[in-house]
């Protein structure tokens, strides 16, 4: 089972490598493409995405690439699953219980509800900077 898609890993780790020359030139996608092993035409879909987010800034020219918008500490894990995959439910249940005739009287909602919260919670308090260094609390 697996609930986190390529997008976001890619996504990741795309910005992982930016984080990690924050301050720096901006940088080409080939470059990223190349150590992280990922297709650069789907990395470019990928910056793309986050650009249009505000997770990225580009820049034109022959010195150009892409570099963070913001400050490693200040873009959490969170917001980037959610705009890679748009939303950050496990279900869509949990994220608009009004969908389901059944979730005024489901017994497992509170379940679902409460795992999408300490997922949410979690990502929410990972920063990137957090994650480009591992310096990560897995505990909850």
């Amino acid at each position: 089972m697996s609930l986190i898609t390529t997008r976001s890993r890619y996504g990741l780790r795309l910005l992982i490598e930016l984080a990690d020359r924050a301050g720096s030139a901006p940088i080409d996608l080939g470059s990223v493409a190349r150590n992280q092993d990922i297709p650069e035409l789907y990395l470019s879909k990928l910056a793309a995405t986050l650009k249009a987010a505000g997770v990225l800034r580009s820049e034109r020219g022959a010195k150009g690439g892409y570099r963070l918008a913001r400050r490693p500490e200040d873009i959490s894990i969170l917001s980037v699953v959610e705009a890679l995959e748009g939303r950050s439910s496990l279900l869509e249940c949990t994220d608009d219980p009004a969908i389901c005739a059944r979730s005024g009287e489901c017994r497992t909602l509170p379940v679902w509800s409460g795992l999408d919260k300490a997922i949410n919670d979690y990502l929410r308090g990972v920063s990137l900077a957090d994650a480009a260094v591992a310096v990560i609390d897995y505990s909850i």
